[in-house]
């Protein structure tokens, strides 16, 4: 028992190191700790964890042979896809990126609604680039919602906007709303940025990038990962601290629809405007974990906002509300 609680321990020092360096941007570092791990390692099932990590990092690093020769040797496992299923549609995903970037193209083209969306692929955002790869939108059902609840003439916050994959296709099939984006991460707002000029979208204001909207004013660490979309806040000390703003000072003259993606803040900045929510009668579209689902859904009961629609995923409700 002791023996099988230290390598549980090891293996969780092993993931903290790499996670770090990849924090500070060391990836020499993670590899290095990854590829010591694999050396030593015996467990099958933690080595090729290891190997999927070195599969995003040589993505990033534009080490696209290198990602392809691991990403091969592990599909080449026939139990993978049942055992680990996660880590399988992972590696396809940087299968399928590395080969499009080694090809020379670094822009994918996604049909909607008759228009062709631009979106730049970076090797860095593998779940939400992959389906543009594959010339599809990223959770298209959760954007059609949204658009069967939007005006013409709406304003729209979309909060934690990642690259633009919802605001560009609101801002593209409103053409008279106004999608404001909000996205702490520099990296990502760099990509954000390129993506609306890209589309020549006029009607997305990214005046409040590299800023998190919390309920309150202060500073927040994130955990910055190789993957974009696993960056998370911190406790503090770790990870770089970014300036967070209360969403009741960025808010406009009006808001009529909200889409949320804030890392488990949601309901703390809910709760900081509930008086405009109410004033406004604007929509909001947030995620549930099904683990918390049924807390999460009496407090937003509680909130006086109730659930309109729902759109069930694999590990959570994109649930749509407002106000009663």
């Amino acid at each position: 028992m002791n023996d099988k609680k230290q390598e549980i321990d090891i293996h969780q020092a092993i993931l903290v190191a790499v996670y770090n360096a990849e924090n500070e941007g060391r990836y020499d570092d993670a590899e290095e700790i990854l590829s010591k791990a694999i050396q030593q390692q015996s467990t099958p099932q933690r080595t090729a964890l290891y190997l999927g990590e070195l599969a995003l990092i040589n993505l990033a690093l534009k080490r696209y042979d290198k990602v392809l020769g691991i990403c091969s040797n592990l599909l080449s496992n026939d139990d993978l896809k049942v055992q680990h299923p996660l880590l399988y549609l992972n590696l396809i995903a940087c299968q399928e990126i590395s080969t499009f970037l080694r090809s020379g193209k670094d822009v994918a083209e996604v049909p909607f609604r008759g228009r062709t969306l631009k979106f730049a692929i970076s090797g860095h955002n593998s779940e939400l680039e992959i389906q543009h790869i594959r010339q599809k939108l990223y959770e298209p059902e959760e954007v059609e919602l949204i658009l069967k609840h939007i005006g013409e003439t709406d304003i729209v916050l979309d909060l934690g906007a990642n690259v633009g994959n919802h605001a560009i296709a609101l801002a593209t099939a409103r053409p008279g709303s106004t999608v404001h984006v909000f996205e702490p991460i520099r990296i990502t707002c760099d990509l954000l940025r390129r993506n609306i000029a890209l589309n020549g979208l006029k009607n997305i204001d990214a005046s409040n990038l590299e800023v998190a909207v919390d309920s309150e004013d202060g500073m927040l660490n994130m955990v910055q990962r190789i993957n974009l979309a696993s960056s998370r806040e911190a406790m503090k000390g770790i990870g770089p601290a970014i300036p967070k703003r209360a969403l009741r000072e960025l808010w406009p003259e009006r808001v009529d629809f909200i889409k949320m993606d804030v890392e488990g803040a949601e309901l703390r900045i809910i709760r900081s405007v509930l008086d405009l929510i109410r004033r406004d009668r604007t929509k909001i579209i947030l995620e549930c974990y099904k683990s918390t689902a049924e807390q999460d859904f009496s407090d937003l009961a509680d909130l006086g906002l109730e659930q309109i629609d729902c759109i069930e995923q694999s590990a959570v409700f994109n649930v749509l509300v407002q106000p009663r």
